[in-house]
């Protein structure tokens, strides 16, 4: 009984320690989502690549997310605002992004101890 106990306590401990970050993926592959179906048929790889970005920062990448998000009247609230900022961040800009709107993860596997960003903060 103890032993099954142990076990039960080392996969729930295990199952912890990676819930924030499957959590946490889930909104960005959101803003993904939200980007390919309404942004990606105009905007590709290159236009987030280019040398002379306009975006020089996480707030700028954020506030172009915004400008097409009212120029398109797309209506996405906050949060969708937040995850298809970070995705494109975490995909082509790399910039240090707001722990309110991203958090780091330390302790994800294969992680080499060392922290990664990964996604947008628990709302």
């Amino acid at each position: 009984m103890k032993n099954v106990h142990g076990v039960t306590l080392v996969l729930a401990a295990a199952f912890l320690s990676c819930a924030p970050f499957a959590a946490a993926a889930a909104e960005i592959e959101r803003g993904q989502a939200l980007y390919k179906a309404h942004c990606g048929g105009c905007h590709g790889e290159s236009v987030h690549g280019r040398l002379k970005r306009q975006a020089l920062d996480f707030e700028a990448v954020r506030g172009w997310v915004t400008r097409w998000n009212t120029n398109l009247k797309l209506q996405w609230d906050r949060d969708q605002v937040d995850d298809v900022a970070a995705y494109l961040n975490l995909t082509y800009y790399k910039y240090a992004c707001p722990p309110s709107i991203c958090k780091v993860v330390s302790s994800y596997p294969g992680s080499g101890g060392g922290a990664i960003e990964t996604s947008i903060a628990s709302r």
